[in-house]
């Protein structure tokens, strides 16, 4: 059976300016994920997780590279189009989880559902 790429990232890079300088957190990240399969970013602290994730997540986007995410190019979207993909395609569970208090598990499950005009 052939492996269906749901994430490619190819040559990724991050960099950011600092005053007169910049600070590249990525350099040449290449990564496949398959349909089904799991994986575990690790490293040292300030060696680029965040970055990767926050980038994965469509939460930034690469200075470099090419994301493709599902078949689909998703590194140059703009900023509302990464939101609809974000919403739609991807679930992000925060080290704070940011629930709703007064509702249970299975309504702050079902919340981004009701924004989305889905049924649950």
């Amino acid at each position: 059976m052939a492996r269906i790429l749901v994430i490619r990232l190819e040559r990724i890079e991050k960099e950011y300016r600092i005053g007169e300088g910049s600070f590249l957190a990525l350099k040449g990240i290449d990564l496949t994920v398959g349909k089904g399969e799991f994986l575990a970013i690790t490293g040292a602290s300030g060696s680029g997780k965040s970055t990767l994730l926050n980038i994965l997540g469509l939460l930034d986007r690469p200075t470099r590279g090419t994301y493709l995410l599902d078949g689909r190019e998703v590194s140059s979207l703009d900023k509302a189009e990464r939101a609809r993909h974000r919403n739609r395609f991807i679930g992000f569970v925060f080290q704070s989880f940011n629930l709703l208090a007064r509702t249970s598990a299975v309504e702050n499950a079902e919340l981004p559902l009701v924004y989305s005009n889905a049924a649950p």
